[in-house]
């Protein structure tokens, strides 16, 4: 009555016990986890939006400013004229309206209104003049530069290098999420060897344990062989080891690939993988030039090019053409003023040039011998990239054939590793096989299917290695 009560309290326990969830993982989830969730693919996004504030700096000399400036001023000074007001007091307020095109055109709207109330001296009071009095003055400049910077060149050398600069920064996002994508696709294939080798070790525990108690039984008969039992219990203890350490060794690269993918919770990870080994693509050649990384180096290239002509051009002296024209207006009363201004009554114009050079400035001579520097730079890395991917292509296509290869040979390994322990084990059983081959065939069928694991893990990486090289990895994910 006990007993049946005891085994009816565990049967309720273990139902009652919640069943631990299980969430399926395939290579395909594990790409878009990666990408949506991962906070290195994060990363990467953010280290291309970076590239966005060279482009608006390079932007922002065309940018509309607009200076305002006001103030009073109490003025008590004593002069060594005799004109002079004893007091005067003055308020000052200038707005200024300032453009720079891409033309090297600087366009500007100056416009100043002083208000001025003075104690009269003696002297100013009998000429005529009045304690109060305003000026109005709006001028319309121009400045456009002929020499340095001539017409605009190196401002719009420097907008073009940096939109090229966005455009190589989001080749360097992708080729960042490439690489991304290829370490959690290792991270994914690692655990896959790692939980198939628990599995294999586990069948190995079980055929070893069932063995050992079969072999306990004869020779309580006295039908086993000296040594026998001795030799099998030592193989169950290392395959006992053996668990151990690959039990280990599943749950650090389960952890390991939660963190990659911020998988949270406790839930059971179950890979999903191909049932079929997929066979070698056929591709199409890949040209270096259409390939991200030579396009990158390129365009560091070109950027140095513009960079050292945009240098050499501010190098220049500096000539200018300036032209302004300016009206006023002078009167004791504000509004009119104001209107005389508007009239252009008094008009002010002038037509000129403006030169300013260095005697002999070494800033300039290095800054140009950087650029010089930086332009040879990026002409060797650009031949670099050519060879370096040229090589990767093919080693990567002769990389994946390999693998291929080896992963069929390695199936085939196991179908007959199989055969042998089923062989082996029926002569085991009619005594027309000893047990160290019994034990030997298990060894090398556990090694087989070990090495399958491997080899079927280490083809996938190939062919993602090789999407990579290919540039078509995060292409095919996105489309």
């Amino acid at each position: 009555m006990r007993a049946s009560f005891s085994l009816i309290l565990i049967l309720l326990l273990v139902i009652a016990e919640p069943a631990r969830a299980v969430s399926k993982l395939d290579p395909q989830t594990v790409v878009d986890l990666a990408l949506s969730k991962g906070l290195r693919a994060r990363q990467a996004e953010l280290t291309a939006q970076r590239s966005y504030l060279g482009l608006a700096q390079a932007l922002g000399v065309f940018d509309f400013n607009v200076t305002i400036a006001t103030g009073y001023e109490y003025d008590e000074a004593q002069s060594i004229s005799q004109n002079s007001n004893p007091l005067t007091k003055s308020m000052l307020t200038t707005v200024l309206l300032e453009k720079r095109f891409s033309t090297g055109t600087t366009l500007s709207l100056d416009y100043t209104d002083w208000q001025r109330n003075s104690t009269l001296s003696s002297f100013a009071a009998s000429s005529g003049q009045q304690p109060d009095a305003t000026l109005n003055a709006v001028q319309l400049g121009l400045r456009q530069a002929l020499l340095r910077n001539s017409f605009g060149y190196a401002d719009r050398l420097a907008v073009e290098a940096a939109r090229s600069t966005v455009d190589a920064a989001m080749e360097t996002r992708e080729e960042s999420l490439e690489g991304i994508l290829l370490e959690t696709m290792t991270l994914f294939w690692t655990a896959y060897i790692a939980e198939q080798q628990l599995q294999q070790n586990l069948s190995a525990r079980d055929k070893y344990d069932q063995l050992v108690k079969n072999v306990r039984r004869r020779a309580g008969f006295n039908l086993s062989s000296p040594g026998e039992l001795p030799r099998l219990e030592a193989e169950y203890a290392a395959t006992l080891e053996r668990v151990k350490t690959s039990s280990a060794n599943y749950l650090n690269a389960i952890r390991t690939l939660r963190t990659a993918l911020l998988l949270e919770g406790d839930d059971e990870l179950q890979l999903v993988i191909p049932a079929e080994i997929p066979p070698v693509p056929q591709l199409s050649k890949r040209k270096v030039e259409e390939l991200r990384g030579y396009r990158v180096a390129r365009t560091t290239l070109e950027n140095a090019n513009r960079t050292l002509d945009s240098y050499g051009n501010r190098a220049r002296p500096q000539l200018d053409l300036i032209a302004r024209a300016k009206s006023t207006g002078v009167d004791s009363d504000s509004g009119r003023a104001l209107a005389e201004m508007g009239a252009s009554t008094y008009p002010t114009y002038y037509v000129g040039v403006e030169f300013k050079t260095p005697l002999g400035s070494e800033s300039a001579r290095g800054v140009l011998a950087e650029a010089e520097v930086q332009k040879q730079i990026a002409e060797a890395d650009l031949m670099l990239q050519r060879n370096t991917l040229h090589d990767e292509l093919e080693n990567q296509e002769r990389t994946v054939a390999a693998n291929y290869s080896k992963a069929r040979l390695a199936q085939e390994t196991v179908t007959l590793r199989e055969r042998v322990v089923r062989e082996m084990e029926s002569a085991y059983r009619v005594g027309r096989q000893p047990l160290v081959e019994l034990i030997r065939s298990y060894n090398e069928l556990f090694a087989a299917q070990l090495s399958r694991a491997q080899a079927v893990g280490q083809y996938h990486i190939a062919l993602n290695a090789l999407a990579a090289a290919r540039d078509e990895l995060v292409t095919n994910v996105r489309r």
